[in-house]
């Protein structure tokens, strides 16, 4: 384990230093390739990471992933849902997440890189800018994840969505793809500390956002909770 955590340090530092190359590219070829070469960082960064840990990562159902820019919705029980979500997307993914993921070195200058929006959950208003930007990066042709419950539960079994969560892709008019991610947490949370486990994550099918009737958009975050839960093990579902 201190063998793996010492090259893991050194991947890190290298990492960062890719940095030098992306300003490369931003200043010569513009922020769309810049973020290009952001979201294969991004990815290596996460095979590895999942490598590292020895995490068995089982990918279903990717055919339901839009062409287009849309939003994934998943439950979240572990710090490793980011490299989780970004290794089995293959694809440019920014995170709607707490300001405090900016304090984590390294990741924090990727993700920024990557469309991430740090909220403020303390500042009600914040929610405001981080619809707008969040918009932005849709209609600029980037895809976002949202995290509905607003923390972590740990044990696997969902939380209930925060009110609001689904406004984003309401207003950016793109479609929900539904993400289960099953079991994560039994690589660090479980335990406090890193090990193998094997994860499912299951995309949904898409679902439209565009002509929904009000009726509609009352039930959606509990008709998406329902499904994502439907993925999961057995004994991590709630009602």
């Amino acid at each position: 384990m201190i063998i793996k955590a010492i090259k893991y340090f050194f991947y890190m530092v290298y990492t960062r230093l890719k940095g030098v190359k992306y300003e490369h590219i931003k200043r010569k070829e513009g922020i769309h390739k810049a973020t290009e070469y952001a979201v294969k960082c991004m990815y290596l960064w996460s095979k590895f990471t999942i490598n590292t840990i020895g995490m068995n990562v089982v990918v279903k159902g990717k055919e339901n992933i839009p062409n287009g820019p849309c939003v994934f919705i998943g439950n979240h029980t572990s710090i490793l849902d980011i490299p989780v979500i970004l290794y089995s997307t293959e694809r440019q993914v920014g995170f709607v997440s707490k300001k405090e993921v900016l304090k984590t070195p390294v990741l924090s200058y990727w993700l920024l890189k990557g469309k991430c929006i740090a909220l403020d959950r303390q500042n009600p208003r914040d929610a405001v800018r981080m619809i707008t930007e969040g918009v932005k990066n849709l209609k600029d042709g980037y895809s976002m994840m949202i995290f509905p419950e607003g923390t972590r539960s740990l044990d696997g079994k969902p939380l209930p969505f925060k009110k609001g969560s689904l406004k984003l892709a309401i207003k950016a008019k793109v479609p929900i793809v539904p993400v289960t991610i099953d079991a994560a947490f039994t690589s660090f949370e479980e335990n406090n500390k890193f090990k193998p486990s094997t994860v499912n994550v299951t995309f949904c099918k898409p679902i439209e956002t565009e002509g929904l009737t009000k009726e509609e958009e009352k039930t959606l975050a509990e008709d998406i909770r329902k499904t994502i839960i439907s993925n999961l093990r057995e004994e991590f579902r709630v009602e």
